[in-house]
């Protein structure tokens, strides 16, 4: 048995172990209970807080076992080489009494003095996209809406009606490696990726942030009110407003990426809240919400007693890490290479020339997918610097990053590959 399975195997042990304990307190607490008719009720009081104070461990005992099941499992499928990324929506979108019922809210709080002028929006919810004359009009002198720049590339899909992919209430900052950031009043909207047309041609495919300022419900036409933008912006700014002066002189390009954190501040990863509240506005569903908060307080109690965290790597950093060139073009079909296969090709930062092998990517290892995109060009996020990739990345169809070990950041990445991780498939005599 490997090490990191058995530093799994030792944890579950101790939290069972925990948990016996835990619950031979509750028992005890129970039988006090049968004798308890001339209990005062000061003593009723004291009883139930005892009651609550045994339960929270429990339930947190619990999950931690059941992190280290489903990280022994996942384990097993990655030494098997076979895939566990899921196949059904991450969102939980409402039937039609549940969005009746929202509805209703909405317009009591539109009600009361003073309500919220918020669209509150929710995954699945339809919405129209303003136009945009109407969004200049919510934009400052540097083409941005509390620091969120609107970008050329937005303005394509002015009018369009779609639906919200999810919400946004809090981003990862990998630029400048600050952690979780707050973001109110945001969302991603299905399918509306930015094509880069405006930013050198770049190729990253991010999915665009949309603030619920540039948009309405739909399908009607009452028209919400917005922040009023004073700089008189006309379209042709937006393309200006691409580019920035650096601290050097130089230029830059400005982006939703580059400017990723901008105006939303910071936030603890250790904040239930922000757990909490992607379950209750529907950013997530209750089982793949349970797996990534079982697996966070798993990961947790192995980083608190020095055990191996899941996913565990064995990188053996060579000192110049292998190119593989297989010339992939969209539509190709490629299977991605196991783990232990991938992991001979990555130095001590889980990195091959320079593109790192995330634990996102784990789950996918051994699928088969079909090549999206080809990438040659790309923003350098921290330098807002179009680079000409000398090794390409490849994009494929459908995968995506969930956040599930990123506290379920929501940015819906594409996920980039390079081609020594991948082979394709040989096509049957048959097609």
């Amino acid at each position: 048995m490997s090490d990191h399975r058995r530093s799994y195997r030792k944890t579950m042990s101790l939290a069972a172990l925990a948990l016996l304990g835990v619950a031979g307190a509750g028992a005890g607490l129970l039988l006090t209970a049968r004798e308890s008719s001339t209990w005062p009720a000061w003593a009723w009081v004291l009883w139930a807080a005892a009651v609550l104070l045994v339960l929270l461990p429990l339930g947190l005992l619990l999950l931690v076992i059941s992190g280290g099941v489903i990280a022994l499992r996942r384990d097993t499928l990655e030494a098997q080489g076979k895939p566990y990324a899921p196949r059904g929506r991450r969102e939980w979108l409402p039937g039609p009494l549940v969005q009746l019922l929202r509805g209703v809210v909405r317009n009591v709080r539109s009600l009361r003095p003073g309500g919220p002028a918020r669209l509150d929006l929710r995954p699945g919810e339809l919405v129209q996209v303003k136009s945009l004359e109407e969004i200049l009009r919510t934009l400052d002198d540097r083409g941005t809406l509390d620091a969120m720049p609107f970008t050329p590339e937005m303005a394509t899909f002015c009018g369009r009606t779609v639906r919200v992919f999810r919400r946004v209430e809090k981003l990862n900052d990998w630029v400048h490696k600050s952690g979780l950031h707050r973001v109110r009043d945001t969302v991603l909207l299905d399918d509306l990726r930015c094509d880069g047309s405006a930013h050198g041609g770049c190729q990253a495919n991010c999915h665009l942030r949309w603030r619920e300022a540039w948009l309405r419900r739909a399908p009607s036409a009452a028209r919400l009110p917005g922040p009023s933008g004073s700089a008189g912006l006309e379209e042709a700014d937006l393309r200006r407003l691409t580019r920035r002066k650096d601290e050097t002189g130089g230029e830059r390009y400005v982006c939703q990426a580059t400017e990723l954190t901008a105006g939303a501040p910071p936030l603890s990863w250790g904040d239930p809240r922000h757990y909490l509240r992607d379950l209750l506005t529907g950013n997530v569903r209750l089982r793949p919400f349970m797996t990534g908060v079982s697996l966070a307080l798993f990961n947790a109690v192995q980083r608190k007693r020095g055990g191996a965290w899941f996913p565990a790597y064995t990188m053996r950093a060579p000192k110049t890490t292998p190119e593989g060139v297989l010339n992939l073009r969209a539509g190709e079909l490629v299977r991605v290479k196991t783990k232990q296969e991938i992991e001979l090709t990555l130095d001590a930062e889980s990195r091959n020339r320079g593109l790192r092998f995330d634990v996102e990517m784990l789950r996918f290892c051994g699928g088969e997918y079909r090549v999206q995109a080809r990438i040659d060009r790309l923003i350098l996020e921290r330098a807002g610097r179009l680079l000409e990739v000398k090794n390409p990345c490849i994009i494929l169809e459908g995968v995506m990053a969930t956040g599930e070990y990123n506290g379920f950041n929501p940015e819906n990445e594409s996920i980039f590959w390079r081609e020594i991780w991948l082979e394709r498939v040989v096509p049957s005599p048959q097609e």
